[in-house]
């Protein structure tokens, strides 16, 4: 393939579509929306904070109390066979 073949075409007349974006951004609002019933704006750290801590939860509730009781449950029935039995 040669250089001649392969080159770039400008059209006239209309302008980039990238320089008519700044209507877009004038269309945004321009105010936090983000707030709780009381009025209190919540700032992105408490609600991520927040998120966390729901994730944590459901990591311990789904996954870590249930092991944690299977091995206990587990150690339990093998010393409960062996001291009932003498």
């Amino acid at each position: 393939m040669s250089a001649s073949a392969s080159t770039s075409f400008v059209l006239e007349g209309d302008p980039p579509s990238h320089l008519n974006d700044s209507d877009d951004i004038d269309s945004l609002p321009s105010t936090d929306t983000d707030t709780t019933q009381d009025g209190h704006e919540e700032s992105d750290a408490e609600r991520e904070w927040r998120e966390s801590m729901q994730q944590l939860e459901m990591l311990l509730t789904m996954f870590v109390i249930p092991y944690i009781g299977k091995y206990f449950g587990r150690k339990a029935a093998y010393w409960g066979r062996f001291h009932a039995y003498g």
